[in-house]
């Protein structure tokens, strides 16, 4: 079955439930004790999800947050002028310029030598931020000291930005897939998403599975189909049709069957994500609000089948 008709680049969505039928008459799926990434928990009435956000989060953005703050601070101690030993050196060029004029006897570049050794010394005879950029200005190399702090900069301040996605961005919330009333629901930074399970839009490409729900929009004003990107199969990225075609299949046949169609226990919950210091927090008044956005479902289908829904990622 080929879901993904433009490839990576797959981005409208299409209801799953377009094909169930291929899916139930050509994917195997067999219970498990442990049912495999992505699914977090299993009990009579609901399946979750989770997105691959913990997974991109401590192989890619701790290294790189990692690698951003140390990295710089590194460049910076070496960028950092030593002012004492810059005075010493201008004392001992210009004492040595001295002794070759009394002699007469100039070495090739003294007169440059002595132009930047002067820069460096106000009228007390010390270096300072001033003298300093000033004989760099005289030796040339102004500007290419001043790209340098620019340079070290950057990378600082996209270490910080990096150490603020990790203390503030909570763990995901799951995706609840309710067999009983056989809707799908989830919350993303206060805003609740629901559809039914017959209307809920997935996109198939290289970060993995994405779930298009109707989302409330700010200050619940309102609703528009967003989706819920990169459910991934324990891989950061280059998801195959083969790699999301499984774990699909799982998600329909308990909504079909129930539990015993996945697991072998009587429930399952997997061990949260690592390393996080808040989850998103579940909305009030949740349950009229899932209800409310169910109502709102309007031309949810068509949307998303004509317009690229925007997405919860990272």
């Amino acid at each position: 079955m080929k879901r993904r008709f433009l490839g990576m680049f797959t981005t409208k969505a299409q209801p799953f439930s377009k094909w169930w039928q291929e899916f139930r008459s050509e994917v195997i799926v067999i219970p498990m004790e442990d049912p495999l990434d992505p699914i977090v928990s299993v009990d009579e009435k609901v399946l979750t999800v989770r997105t691959g956000y913990h997974n991109r989060r401590n192989t890619i953005i701790i290294p790189l947050m990692l690698l951003f703050t140390f990295m710089p601070l590194y460049m910076f101690y070496d960028w950092l002028p030593d002012f004492e030993s810059r005075q010493e050196y201008a004392y001992k060029a210009l004492a040595s310029i001295e002794r070759q004029k009394a002699l007469k006897q100039l070495r090739y570049g003294a007169e440059e030598t002595e132009r930047y050794a002067r820069a460096l010394l106000n009228e007390n005879g010390e270096v300072t931020w001033a003298t300093y950029l000033r004989a760099k200005e005289v030796e040339g190399r102004l500007e290419r000291f001043l790209e340098s702090f620019v340079m070290i900069g950057s990378f600082l301040l996209f270490g910080i930005a990096l150490w603020l996605l990790f203390l503030l961005k909570p763990r995901d919330a799951e995706v609840y897939f309710d067999r009983e009333r056989q809707i799908v629901y989830s919350w993303r930074h206060g805003r609740v998403g629901a559809a039914y399970f017959d209307k809920m839009g997935l996109i198939e490409n290289q970060v993995g599975i994405n779930i298009v729900l109707q989302y409330e929009n700010k200050n619940q004003k309102g609703y528009r189909p967003m989706a819920i990107v990169g459910i991934d199969t324990g891989k950061l990225g280059f998801h195959t049709e083969a790699d999301t075609t499984y774990p699909l299949a799982q998600i329909l046949a308990f909504m079909d069957h129930g539990k015993e169609a996945v697991i072998t226990v009587p429930s399952f919950n997997r061990e949260p994500a690592k390393l996080f210091w808040r989850v998103d927090p579940k909305p009030e008044n949740f349950e009229a609000r899932v209800d409310a956005a169910l109502k709102a479902e309007g031309d949810l289908v068509y949307h998303y089948q004509t317009r690229r829904p925007k997405g919860h990622a990272i």
